[in-house]
This record gives structure tokens, sequence and C-alpha cells, in this order.
């Protein structure tokens, strides 16, 4: 709105959310109502999303924008909700769909708002630009565009030809990207209100990127550009390039959804325990006479600043020795434990005395990712936070729990799925993606939670059930000014049983099948406390009770 009125822009905006980056009812009612009296609508890219949408309670004058690829049954239900009154827009994404299209407006006696999505010759920027430009599997071509307009025409139906959409990627890091690509498609609709009069819809896509990492740079997890420049932007270039062309600049839309929704959810985990020999351990009752336990010994009292670095390898090459003799028999169970421990005290030792270099020099900045210890947190990274395994993005993470109490260090953090890539290892540091995240390791009785914020987008949507783990409890919180909240609603994370449904255990079928295997020469209470046991994890939450 502030563009508009600095650029004396003569049209209007209208956003619609994708919804495919959060299918959350609370989360897309509340846009819903929140952009109610701007028509804010939605874009959907599914079968499902539109039976989704078309029970939304929408402005009259609102959108519902149609995407992605569509069979018969699709577009016939968007005919019908547009016969209906519903503003729907179908976006043709490839040219055997404005056939479709014309086929049913014959059939069903009236047209629907079309849109075509033009494959545009910028690329995005970020994690994503590969999947724009020529190599984008969405969009038409010049000439297909051209085509599909004299095949409009050719059966009178041009006139609901009324926008021109594009998409360059999710997450644009770049300014750049985003200027060129507006400015390429301001142009293009320029060129089409040649041909197609009732053009009055630019839909520049989403693309609008979040700072994950803090930085505010074009890289994969940040921006180098506001959200006031990203708005002056599509106003300016659509107007310039509109008056130059002699053109009625369009209603700009755009589809917004990671910037939307991502800092809007939070995962508070609990840390059940914390591995790692972080602990230091008295071995001294231990004796061994063992001569790699005994070099390693030495070493570790003749360890000083000077010979820090020789230590480290000697150590490293006794170590491996060790273990030799011990496959071989020539060392004992009590060998190989001594000698873990005074490796670790050695490794340890020489971190402390070369802390100064530590951050720069790559064998100690691996030796010290060694030695960090990790809170093993009561979730799924696969349910809860699966970019962060997938696409290896950072999230912000911080304790919950004694956030401004001393005695924190480096940590990392893994989940309590059975598979080593169940974990975090790359956090947000100061406008930079680091290897640990500062972490109380000095439990205290009681629970310790720990945040892991920025999850509003598409994290429910991809999540899977990995181990069978399923949705943790939820609950969604109004914010009411600065210190106050009002807790709207609330509800218990996936069951056991709801998660083995999901993959055809059904509850009747498990229980015949359970009560097939009880042994019935126990006694009676015996067999009752094993299908107590069973009933109770069935009914009963994925994760692990407190």
């Amino acid at each position: 709105a502030v563009a508009i009125d600095e650029f004396q822009y003569p049209n209007s905006y209208q956003g619609v959310f994708p919804v495919k980056v959060n299918h959350n009812r609370a989360v897309i009612s509340s846009l819903i109502q929140s952009g109610y009296q701007d028509r804010f609508g939605v874009e959907v890219g599914s079968k499902a999303e539109l039976c989704l949408a078309l029970t939304l309670d929408l402005h009259p004058e609102a959108l519902i924008v149609c995407n992605g690829f569509k069979d018969r049954d699709y577009l016939e239900l968007a005919f019908h909700a547009s016969g209906h009154g519903t503003r729907i827009l179908i976006i043709v994404e490839n040219p055997i769909e404005v056939d479709d299209i014309l086929r049913l407006t014959e059939r069903h006696g009236h047209s629907v708002l079309l849109g075509f999505r033009a494959r545009l010759q910028t690329e995005g920027s970020g994690r994503w630009q590969e999947s724009t430009g020529d190599r984008g599997k969405f969009g038409l071509s010049t000439m297909e565009m051209v085509e599909g307009m004299e095949r409009l025409d050719a059966k009178g139906c041009l006139s609901s030809l009324v926008c021109l959409h594009l998409h360059i990627g999710s997450q644009v890091s770049h300014s750049l990207n985003l200027k060129e690509s507006v400015r390429e498609a301001a142009r293009l609709y320029a060129a089409l209100s040649e041909h197609a009069p009732e053009l009055a819809y630019l839909d520049i896509g989403g693309g609008l990127g979040v700072d994950y990492d803090g930085s505010a740079t074009a890289t994969d997890w940040s921006i180098n550009y506001s959200l006031e420049e990203y708005a002056r932007d599509a106003v300016y270039f659509v107007k310039d390039i509109c008056d130059r062309a002699n053109v009625k600049p369009p209603t700009i839309l755009s589809e917004s959804g990671r910037a939307l929704t991502a800092h809007h959810a939070v995962c508070v985990v609990s840390s059940t325990r914390v591995v790692g020999d972080h602990i230091v351990r008295d071995y001294s009752r231990f004796e061994t006479e063992q001569h790699h336990v005994a070099e390693l010994r030495g070493l570790l009292e003749e360890t000083t600043f000077e010979n820090s670095r020789e230590t480290l390898h000697d150590s490293r090459l006794m170590f491996e020795e060790l273990l030799e003799a011990f496959k071989l028999g020539l060392a004992s169970l009590h060998d190989r434990a001594v000698g873990e421990c005074l490796y670790r005290d050695i490794r340890v030792c020489v971190l402390r005395l070369d802390e100064d270099a530590s951050d720069n020099d790559p064998d100690l900045i691996k030796l010290k990712e060694s030695l960090i210890p990790k809170h093993i947190c009561n979730f799924s990274v696969f349910m809860s936070a699966p970019d962060s395994w997938a696409v290896q993005q950072p999230f912000p993470v911080a304790p919950i729990t004694k956030l401004h109490d001393p005695g924190r260090r480096p940590a990392t953090i893994g989940d309590i799925t059975c598979d080593s890539d169940g974990k975090l290892e790359r956090f947000v540091g100061d406008g930079e993606t680091v290897r640990s995240v500062h972490l109380h390791t000095e439990r205290d009785p009681g629970p310790y939670h720990i945040g892991i914020f920025l999850l509003g987008a598409y994290q429910d949507v991809l999540g899977d059930y990995h181990n069978l783990f399923g949705t943790v409890d939820e609950g969604i919180i109004q914010i009411n000014g600065v210190d106050a909240f009002t807790i709207i609603d609330s509800s218990e994370g996936s069951s056991v049983e709801h998660s083995l449904s999901q993959f055809g255990f059904q509850p009747d079928q498990m229980m015949r099948a359970f009560n097939r295997r009880i042994d019935r020469d126990r006694n009676v209470e015996d067999i009752q406390a094993f299908k107590g046991a069973f009933l109770r994890i069935l009914h009963g939450s994925t994760y692990l009770k407190p």
C-alpha cells in the first residue's frame, strides 16, 4: 500500500496464500480473516487443496488461484465453483490444459477466469534456483502462449484470459533476480495486452524469502533485500513498463507463503539425556601395565602448548595401535576403557591449550566437533523439522529453560529416531551458519526445554512418519500485545494406533493378531498385564513419556 501510494500506481494489490506451505486450518483461517477487507485469497495446486479452499469464508472478490497439473476432475470442480459465484482463476501450466478448458467451457455453457503461466528466462537465486528458467517443469513458452491465445480466440473465449502468472522459485535470496523477473514479466504482460484485451492481473508468484540465519545476505538461507524493497520494485517496474507501452497497469497478485508463515511456529522439545563423553571420569583405580596405555598416560602428563600438535598426532597413532591390540587379544577390556579416557583427555587438553587457533585450524575444528556433547530430545527431525535433514536448512535454536543462566557450552541436538540422520548439526550463529548451539549440559532435576524456531513454512506439510513417530501435541496461541496471549486451541499428537493406521495396520485387526499371540496357559494376572502394556502403548503417544 505504501509503494502504491508513493508511485501513484493506478490499480491495486491482492494477495493469495499458497496453502501447500501450511495446511493447518488455524493458520489459513487467521490469514483469511486478517486479510478479509483486502480481498485476500488462496492458491491451490491439487484437487485436495481445491476442496479445502471451497470451504473457506473468503471475501466475495477474493480469488482462488488454481495452479499445478490438472486432470478433468480438477477442472470440472473449478468450473462448477465458478458457476456458483466463486472467483476461480485457473492458471494454464501446459498447452494440453487449453483444450480441456475449452471442452468444459462448451459443456458448462460458461467460461472461467484464465491465466497463462510464463516460463521466464530469468532464473531465481538460492537453494531452488535450478527449478526455474528453461529447466522449470511448469509454464508456457512464448510460442505456446501465442498458440494458446489463438485457440482461445478461435472458440470465442479469448476474453477469459485475464492474468499472466510467473514464479521464479522459493526463497529467492537476491534482489536482482526479483527485479529482473518482474521486469521481464511486466514486459510480457504489456505485449500480451495487445492481443488479450481483458488482461487485468499480473501474478508475480512467490519466492519472497526469509532471513533464517540473520546474515541479510544473498545466500541459501537468507535474503539481501527488505519487504519494502520487494514491494517497491514490484510496483515501480510494473508501472514504468506499462506506462511506456501505454497499457493500463494491472492488479498485482502475489503468492507469498514462506514469508507469511515461517515465523509463526516454534517446536518446543525436551531433552531426555545428554550423550558424549563430556563427564570427567576417574579411571585411576584401574591398574594396567599395557604399554600403549602407559604411553598415552605419559603423553597427557607431558602435554604443553609448545608440543600440543605433536602430542595430538602421537596420541592418535597410539590409540589406533591400542585398538588393534585389543582386536588381536593383546589388550584387555580395562586397557581399552582407560585408553579411550586418556585419548579423550589429551584431545580436550590440546583444545584448551590452543583455544585461539581452534576456530581457524581445520584439524582443530574437526577435533572440537568430535568432542561436542549431544542433547537427545523427545521429537523426530523427520516429522517436525524435515528440511534440516532434507536440504540442510538451519533453523534458529535456543534454550527455553535457563535461557539467561550461565554455564552454556557448545552442543548439538539428536532426536529419538533410530536413524543417524535424525539430528540438528547446522545452527544459526552471529549472522552465519555454525555447527553447534550453546546449551546447558550439566543437568538439573526437571525438564530442560529447547525451542526450534521459524518452522511455520512447509515443515508440518513435509513431515513423515519415520519410525512411526507422528505429529506432536500442538497449541494455537494468539499474541495479544507485548506480554499477553490467549490459547485458542490445543490438540494431542498422533497416537500409536493412528500412526499405524496410516500404513494399513488397523487397530481391530491388530488386536485379533495380538490375542492369538497370548499364551493362554499363563496366569490371568500375567495375561492382563501383557495386554494392558500393549493397549497402553497402542492408545498412547508415539513419543517418550516424561
